[in-house]
């Protein structure tokens, strides 16, 4: 439903190996709604799953904010030279990632601010709409909303919630609780934004 897990095949590992490996998580498509063509995942950052990690860990100082990375990557990319990913495709990433980790320890990339962000803004709440780019200036708030994605992302793959990851999919995807409750067969909008909305807060107890 719209997210690419590298390893492709994390989820048919045994319990004990996917425990031992952070997954990478990638929005499959764009801020558009279009599909990023497989090159991208699967010459691009398969081949350098271990490195991209890496990256994270030591200039990010932590692991885990390898999809937040990646994803922006990936995204740039993208965006930038479309299904041409060049001869070489894991080079591209490479030398992105680390230039982008440069920005993120820094203290923020404005291209993930003004692109990828808006992809999850509010999404909790279910109000994407009413909030489309957040304010560069406001520091905090960009750091709960760059914090709050990839905390969300790391804990589904965690507890393996398929239906948590579908709703958190869609949502950054621009899909409404009606659309969302249609499209994965609830009766009524509210039984999946009150499971999204009860799993958040136990979850991230102190998110707004």
């Amino acid at each position: 439903m719209g997210v690419v897990i590298i390893p492709f095949d994390y989820e048919q590992l045994p319990e004990s190996e996917r425990k031992s490996i952070v997954p990478i998580c990638i929005a499959s498509v764009d801020r558009h709604g279009n599909a990023i063509a497989r090159v991208w995942f699967e010459q691009g950052v398969a081949p350098i799953d271990k490195h991209l990690r890496n990256i994270a860990r030591y200039q990010l100082g932590e692991v885990r904010r390898v999809s937040e990375l990646t994803e922006t990557v990936v995204h740039r990319l993208w965006e930038k030279h479309g299904e041409d990913a060049g001869f070489c495709p894991w080079r591209r990433v490479y030398i992105s990632a680390v230039r982008e980790a440069r920005a993120l320890a820094a203290g923020g990339s404005r291209w993930y601010l003004q692109h990828a962000v808006p992809l999850a803004l509010n999404s909790v709440d279910g109000e994407i709409q009413e909030s489309r780019v957040a304010d560069p200036a406001d520091y905090s708030k960009v750091y709960e909303q760059n914090l709050l994605i990839t905390l969300v992302e790391r804990r589904i793959a965690e507890q393996h919630r398929e239906d948590i990851r579908q709703c958190f999919t869609m949502l950054r995807q621009g899909y409404t609780w009606e659309e969302i409750g249609e499209k994965l067969g609830y009766r009524t909008s509210e039984a999946p934004r009150k499971r999204f909305k009860r799993w958040i807060k136990e979850n991230f107890p102190k998110t707004p």
